[in-house]
């Protein structure tokens, strides 16, 4: 938990993409996620560090926990083979 919020998932799919809904006892955000390929399993898609806060109203400060969080909780409920890869727009889950 960041910060002692209760923070969780949900899923929406729609065949090869769909929807990693987050939320926390104070925010709400719906992120695109697709399947990928390879040894890439999936990548969830995250508005950049200029976009962060005009997307998504949420505090700057907030946001390197939060994608942690959706990183390791996907993990958990979808890919328990994987790890994950921050990057500046995306994460990236692969197989170990």
């Amino acid at each position: 938990m960041m910060n002692n919020m209760e923070q969780k998932l949900e899923y929406i799919n729609k065949g090869r993409g769909g929807y990693v809904v987050y939320k926390d006892n104070k925010n709400g955000l719906k992120l695109f996620f697709e399947f990928g390929g390879g040894n890439c399993v999936a990548i969830i898609y995250i508005p950049t560090i200029e976009k962060w806060t005009e997307g998504t109203k949420i505090n700057l400060e907030e946001r390197e926990g939060i994608m942690k969080f959706i990183a390791e909780q996907s993990i958990k409920d979808q890919a328990p083979s994987c790890n994950y890869e921050l990057h500046a727009d995306y994460i990236r889950l692969v197989t170990k």
